[in-house]
């Protein structure tokens, strides 16, 4: 499954959506379930099939080093010997954290502790890994490895990842699905480039063309018109074109049959503008509705 990333202004509505998913606090309207069960009813046996990690709270013991609260952990889920040791061996290494499994975990750093606490979250082989805000406050290089160890672990072990942030590296770098909430309402769910689509109805491309490559001409125009582009910048050796945002893949391929291409580059439109956009559009429908004497229901 892929690594979902929810996002939103605080106060929109994540934790409290994870809390609800996860069984802690009832839906006060509306369905929350899991492994097709209301989550407020979650039996013991399903339970153990998910995991919950919270920025602010810690699962494991604060008096005691993570690898006494680890084997706390695998008396508790009846994880196998040889199970454990591989898992916690390889967590541990790919984070980087060997050599502080018996350290006191008041005595380690903010992002050795939010690792340890990640490790905790995997180590009975949960199916459903739910993460809040598992990266703030955390340096660059720990937030960097958490990335790449939450990737791994969900392409090698199928576990399915729920994450809410609003680091917008996490949503770039970790996310296949975007949930962007507003009040406890979704307002888009699908991946970036559906996204961009959708808030972006043009873009920039950029062609570098290689010595002796044909010529703009209006021929090259009528060519390229199917596609909605339209020639936005010429020089001697490159073209700006302002493409469609649907049909630029088709246009980027029509372009490498028509011309010697030496480079090409498409203008990437920052991840927190599109989020902007969701919002301002969200906001003029607002304001539409309550022009029109609808408002908000």
């Amino acid at each position: 499954s892929p690594i979902t990333v929810i996002t939103g202004e605080v106060g929109a509505g994540k934790t409290t959506l994870v809390k609800c998913v996860t069984g802690i606090i009832p839906a006060t309207s509306g369905a929350a379930e899991l492994f097709g069960r209301d989550s407020f009813h979650l039996t013991d046996a399903h339970k153990r099939r998910l995991s919950l990690v919270m920025g602010q709270r810690s699962q494991l013991w604060w008096d005691l080093p993570p690898l006494d609260s680890f084997r706390l952990l695998k008396e508790i889920y009846s994880i196998p010997d040889a199970d454990y040791a591989e898992r916690l061996g390889y967590f541990a290494r790919l984070l980087a954290v060997e050599e502080q499994l018996a350290i006191q975990l008041r005595r380690l750093s903010l992002g050795q502790r939010m690792k340890m606490e990640i490790i905790g979250a995997f180590l009975h082989a949960p199916e459903v890994v739910f993460l809040d805000e598992p990266t703030i406050g955390l340096d660059l290089v720990s937030r960097e490895t958490i990335r790449r160890f939450l990737v791994r672990i969900n392409r090698e072990r199928g576990a399915t990842i729920v994450l809410t942030s609003h680091d917008m590296e996490d949503i770039e770098e970790n996310c296949e699905r975007l949930v962007i909430l507003d009040e406890g309402r979704v307002l888009y769910d699908g991946d970036l480039v559906s996204l961009l689509h959708r808030v972006v109805e043009e873009r920039s491309i950029e062609v570098h063309l290689a010595p002796g490559s044909r010529a703009w001409d209006a021929e090259l125009e009528r060519e390229l018109e199917p596609f909605g582009a339209r020639l936005a910048k010429s020089a001697p050796r490159s073209l700006t074109f302002s493409v469609a945002s649907g049909r630029s893949r088709d246009f980027i391929r029509r372009v490498f049959e028509l011309f010697e291409v030496r480079d090409l580059s498409i203008e990437r439109q920052p991840l927190e503008n599109l989020i902007r956009e969701v919002f301002r559009t969200r906001s003029m429908s607002r304001d539409g509705a309550r022009g029109d004497g609808g408002g908000e229901r």
